[in-house]
């Protein structure tokens, strides 16, 4: 990473992620209690507006001050400034309120990091199957030379580059911190919340096992939608990434569902190992559909976030990322 690109991923540190942070301690926590808990659980809980009690109640931390300092800070400090988009009457007109909701507006910015953090998710696994799709050769099988023949994608591979490029990540976003040896004994003890200990949670677990990845994966990305539907329902948006009038395909049921990233990432890497080219490239003709109809989710609910004011092409994130997804 150059200089240049460190610089500019500290400033938009220093506007968005320190004073968000408590965004990434959400994902961090929901994501470690699906480790053991059903998504199905706590999938409608957002729709609820829940208190930090009630929130702390449902996921069973009620002994655990770490954690229910972290959702006590989220639910009543972050979320109440995000703010509802209001439409009123005048004139006879409806008008609405647009207010300032840039990338780094108070009002909208846990809102956008949330939206940025699922994004980057998705965004980290194209990248990977951009680089396997490279390696597919545009031959039929007979035709292949005894290399081509043998060139092989395992899942461990995949779990491999996902892992690195989002501990890359999370360790831009929860960086070691410089503390005098006063500061670092104040806050060494079991409740203060630091960026190791928040490192720690969100990659608590090695999972190169090829049957451990897609779970890791999958709770990652409820883990971002959970977060980001908690604070659409402080806006009054129940389904920011509803389905539109061009497709009746729900954004939110693709992220989150079993016929995708469970099914199509396994098949890839297995058609890719077998050399089944035929089946490979429909497999992954299906994931780059599903994959841009999420993309289209997230990018209108960034849109409806910001009324129109943020329109995002479709693999472009909303913050800067550095080279995480070219590495």
């Amino acid at each position: 990473m150059t200089v240049q690109e460190h610089n500019k991923i500290l400033n938009d540190l220093n506007k968005v992620f320190i004073p968000c942070r408590t965004v990434l301690e959400m994902e961090a926590l929901i994501s470690l209690y699906l480790l053991d808990h059903n998504y199905n659980h706590i999938k409608e809980v957002p729709h609820t507006r829940p208190s930090s009690e009630h929130l702390i109640k449902i996921l069973g931390y009620q002994d655990t001050p770490f954690y229910m300092d972290i959702i006590d800070f989220f639910i009543n400090c972050a979320i109440p400034k995000v703010k509802p988009l209001v439409t009123y009457a005048r004139d006879n007109h409806d008008r609405i309120r647009m207010g300032n909701i840039i990338p780094y507006s108070k009002t909208r910015v846990c809102v956008y990091l949330a939206l940025h953090q699922l994004k980057l998710k998705f965004l980290i696994i194209k990248s990977i199957i951009d680089k396997f799709k490279e390696k597919i050769p545009n031959k039929t099988y007979s035709n292949l030379t005894r290399q081509e023949k043998n060139v092989k994608i395992h899942l461990t591979e995949f779990s491999e580059e996902y892992y690195l490029k989002n501990k890359m990540n999370l360790t831009i976003l929860f960086p070691k911190s410089k503390a005098s040896d006063r500061v670092k004994k104040m806050l060494k003890n079991d409740h203060s919340i630091t960026g190791e200990k928040l490192l720690e949670m969100a990659t608590s677990r090695e999972f190169f096992d090829k049957n451990n990845i897609i779970k890791f994966i999958m709770r990652e990305i409820k883990a971002s939608v959970f977060v980001c539907k908690l604070m659409f329902a402080k806006m009054d948006l129940a389904d920011p990434f509803s389905k539109t009038e061009e497709t009746m395909i729900d954004a939110e049921e693709v992220m989150t569902s079993n016929d995708f990233i469970p099914e199509l990432i396994p098949a890839i890497c297995q058609n890719m190992d077998e050399n089944n080219l035929d089946q490979l490239k429909s497999c992954i003709g299906a994931f780059y559909f599903l994959l841009d109809k999420v993309f289209e989710g997230i990018n209108r609910a960034v849109e409806i976030a910001s009324r129109g004011q943020l329109q995002l092409e479709i693999y472009e994130p909303i913050y800067y990322t550095g080279n995480i997804l070219s590495i």
